[in-house]
């Protein structure tokens, strides 16, 4: 049964790829929330089919049941993105100023960062750090431009732009999961615009490799990285905690018991899936019929206007109070989008709120990657920060809607100066309808 289960998640996800690749009408952003999610879900059910000795039997009868609940949410997602992309129509090509948006939204990204002493001003600082992720767009896009040229300069430039997020994010917060996050969604591009299949297949592979070998070398050192970086030591110190681990890092081994509990300790959302489903089951605990959900968009409305708003980020009292378990405060656990539908209305809740969640997501992408090719780069804000914002697999829908409905309002912002930005004068000519399709 839990074989199965990956290999229905494992095939809906060529599924949303092999979709998204007919057209090309997409940026990959389905692609990255259905890699993620699976991200935190297949590892740890693959951790117990591998585990011959017996280390992770208690966990293992939850972790079926979760990823039971994650193969139908991951096929569900796949019908979402699908009516999402039905009779979808392959812009035509148009110029437009690129180079001076790709500074644009470098720019905004980097204001963004002077600016995150602000974060903890009620939505001031939503705003700041959901409209702060604009860089993104600028390295995805320019690595689209770099594929679909084929020049390999361009590409590794970018490539280098964009590991500077995560660096940092391990060398200023010792956390290694927002970088991961960020690599994800902009390299999902990739994915639309590779020329061969195969190589989508190759790419894939070792990218879960070099992934999972990473992973397990900083899972190993994360509290030598965090004493540094959390204790306040000095950079040239923090980076001798990090390359340290840098060189423990080893391929995968399933006969190794501490890569198996590893990915069973970080990467087995299913647990935590499994044993709230079995404790409703039993009758240890109820359905929360559409609470969370209400609370999600109750979580708009700001501060500023409700100073003593009860709804709150984050989700251990969630999961807590679903699971039974008591929970350590120093660590966060994300309530994650299979147990949230699934806690409010069972299988069915599932089905709807995938499906639901595909085609928003799938939406989104689709008009966000129209609006580029077209040239309408101020409005591919408007569907792309929104979009990345609900990338958020392990997160909560108060952390999506909330998140999102910051990102919109920053998204119309950055439009707004946008339009005012100085641009050099560009050709307007269009591209000849019969090259379309060669220029995507």
């Amino acid at each position: 049964m839990m074989l199965l289960s990956v290999v229905v998640c494992i095939a809906a996800f060529a599924g949303v790829v092999a979709l998204l690749r007919r057209k090309r009408v997409s940026l990959g952003l389905p692609v990255a929330y259905l890699g993620s999610l699976l991200l935190i879900h297949v590892p740890g059910a693959v951790a117990h089919l591998l585990d011959a000795d017996g280390i992770l039997i208690a966990g293992r009868p939850f972790t079926v049941i979760g990823i039971g609940l994650t193969a139908i949410g991951s096929v569900c997602f796949l019908i979402g993105v699908w009516l999402a992309q039905r009779n979808v129509e392959v812009p035509v090509p148009q110029p437009a100023n690129r180079t001076s948006f790709a500074k644009f939204c470098l720019l905004g990204g980097a204001a963004a960062t002077i600016l995150s002493f602000l974060f903890w001003v009620p939505s001031i600082g939503a705003l700041i750090e959901r409209g702060g992720l604009i860089w993104m767009l600028a390295i995805l896009l320019g690595l689209k431009t770099a594929l679909r040229r084929r020049d390999r300069v361009l590409m590794w430039k970018w490539l280098a732009a964009l590991m500077v997020y995560p660096v940092l994010r391990l060398l200023l917060g010792g956390f290694l999961s927002y970088g991961v996050a960020a690599m994800i969604t902009v390299l999902s591009v990739a994915v639309i615009m590779a020329r061969s299949s195969w190589r989508v297949a190759i790419g894939c592979i070792v990218a879960t490799i070099i992934g999972m070998s990473v992973f397990f070398s900083y899972f190993e050192n994360r509290k030598e990285i965090r004493g540094a970086v959390w204790g306040g030591a000095p950079v040239e110190q923090r980076i001798d905690a990090s390359v340290g681990a840098a060189r423990e890092i080893a391929l995968f081994n399933p006969r190794n018991q501490s890569h198996l509990y590893a990915l069973d300790a970080r990467l087995n959302q299913n647990y935590f899936a499994g044993l709230a489903a079995a404790r409703i089951t039993s009758g240890e605990s109820d359905y929360v019929y559409g609470r969370t959900i209400w609370e999600g968009f109750l979580s708009v409305i700001p501060r500023a206007l409700w100073p003593d708003k009860p709804i709150v980020a984050g989700s251990g009292r969630i999961v807590a109070d679903m699971t039974g378990l008591d929970l350590s405060r120093e660590t966060s656990f994300g309530v994650g989008n299979v147990m949230e539908f699934h806690i409010n209305f069972g299988i069915a809740g599932i089905v709807v709120g995938f499906v639901l969640f595909g085609w928003i997501l799938g939406r989104l992408d689709r008009l966000a990657a129209t609006s580029d090719t077209t040239g309408d780069l101020g409005s591919t804000l408007i569907y792309f920060l929104p979009a990345v914002a609900i990338i958020q697999p392990n997160g909560s829908m108060v952390e999506m809607v909330g998140g999102a409905t910051a990102a919109w309002i920053a998204a119309y912002g950055w439009r707004w100066a946008w339009r005012r930005w100085p641009k050099p004068v560009a050709s307007t000519r269009p591209v000849p309808h019969g090259m379309a399709r060669q220029a995507l």
